[in-house]
């Protein structure tokens, strides 16, 4: 079976709330694109047409069909159409786009390539999980920083390895970049020191100009140089790490309370998903909310959580601090065996002098109930003969990933 064949097999909209009014000062506008990375299209538009306090909600993946807003600070009434993506007007607001305006996303997602014994295993999956969800997880989206498997930026960060750290950014190249950043990357890796070389590059550095340029007036100041990234890139690098540890704490929650799963191979090891729940294991998981590690949150008295890391009342249960405190220890433990350095809650700090920019702390509920499933019947696919193929549909709440749910209903 496969997903994300064509761009509209993976289509999301976002689902925002936002004021309208007449006289707002930022200006609303529909972004629809295609083969383009949020963060690179943004950057884009910033260069070619001088747009400046760009806000977003959500990052949609390079390779679907999505649709998300933006907003613009005092810009007229502008439209874009240009090669794999589209700018519409909505109106003005008095309130930017931000991550407070994302409600969730709309998903329809096709999966192609089926047999009938594959549809069988999605169907009854499909049903599992509108009674009983499935674990929360980040998917490998959220981790950029670290698809190349060299270890995560941020972890160079927190030991100050800046060097280490920006090479990582720059010149490492993964099979999971598309063919011209490999290119991009094996070049400056092989040039690496030589930083009028690098800014000579026969591609378009795009986003790595700035640390380039950087490196070159000032050649051995690599803390400077990542102190040039955009600050949304440097909260990326932070999210990705965190989320990683995020997700083994989770793993070793189910693992400890024995309850039943089987493993799902991806990028960063595996994930542990259940299949049926008994009363008792549902109640749990579905109360169950799960503080990010921070250097905030301190294991040695659990019951004191930061101010953003408290859970709501119907949540507060010693025995689930106890819980999480002993799962949170035994992913730090054996992350410092493989890191072969110590790290601990109170290492997670970031040395940049950046104001704002840490390992911020909040809670994540442990399973997602996802809303409005729906899948097709099969049909005939299209590209792939004498197979199927079917479209299943969901909404889910900001932070959740669909990918994490099609993982789910596609394991056998």
């Amino acid at each position: 079976m496969k997903i994300k064949c064509l761009p509209d097999d993976f289509y999301v909209e976002e689902k925002v709330n936002i004021s309208f009014n007449q006289s707002g000062p930022y200006a609303i506008y529909k972004l629809e694109k295609k083969f383009w990375d949020t963060f690179d299209l943004l950057d884009y538009l910033s260069r070619k047409y001088r747009l400046k306090d760009i806000g977003r909600a959500g990052i949609k993946d390079r390779y679907s069909h999505s649709i998300q807003f933006i907003s613009i600070k005092n810009l007229e009434k502008l439209d874009i159409a240009e090669k794999n993506f589209k700018l519409s007007f909505v109106g003005t607001s008095p309130e930017p786009i931000t991550i407070n305006s994302l409600l969730g996303n709309a998903f329809q997602i096709t999966i192609r390539d089926l047999n009938q014994k594959e549809i069988e295993y999605i169907n009854q999956n499909l049903k599992v999980i509108k009674t009983y969800g499935f674990p929360n997880y980040y998917d490998e989206q959220r981790m950029g920083s670290g698809r190349a498997q060299k270890g995560f930026i941020a972890q160079k960060l927190i030991f100050q390895h800046y060097n280490g750290a920006l090479k990582l950014y720059l010149a490492t190249p993964s099979k999971f970049d598309d063919s011209k950043t490999r290119r991009l990357k094996k070049y400056l890796l092989e040039n690496w020191g030589n930083w009028q070389k690098c800014l000579k590059a026969p591609y378009d550095l795009g986003q790595f100009r700035y640390p380039l340029h950087y490196l070159q007036e000032h050649p051995k100041d690599f803390k400077g140089a990542i102190k040039t990234i955009r600050r949304d890139l440097l909260e990326m690098f932070i999210n990705a790490y965190q989320a990683y540890l995020w997700n083994e704490t989770l793993k070793k929650l189910i693992q400890n309370r024995k309850i039943k799963y089987f493993s799902v191979k991806y990028r960063f090891g595996e994930l542990y998903f259940y299949e049926k729940l008994s009363s008792a294991e549902f109640n749990y998981l579905r109360d169950l909310v799960v503080p990010a590690p921070s250097y905030k949150l301190t294991l040695a008295d659990f019951n004191n959580f930061s101010n953003s890391a408290i859970p709501t009342e119907k949540h507060k249960s010693k025995s689930h601090y106890a819980e999480i405190k002993s799962a949170m220890e035994q992913v730090l433990s054996e992350e410092s065996r493989e890191i072969n350095q110590n790290i601990s809650l109170k290492d997670l700090k970031i040395h940049l002098g950046i104001k704002g920019l840490f390992f911020k702390p909040y809670e994540r509920k442990a399973i997602v109930l996802p809303k409005n499933i729906t899948i097709t019947e099969p049909m005939n696919d299209d590209l792939y003969p004498k197979k199927y193929k079917q479209t299943v549909s969901f909404f889910l709440p900001k932070g959740s990933y669909a990918t994490i749910l099609i993982k789910r209903i596609t394991s056998i």
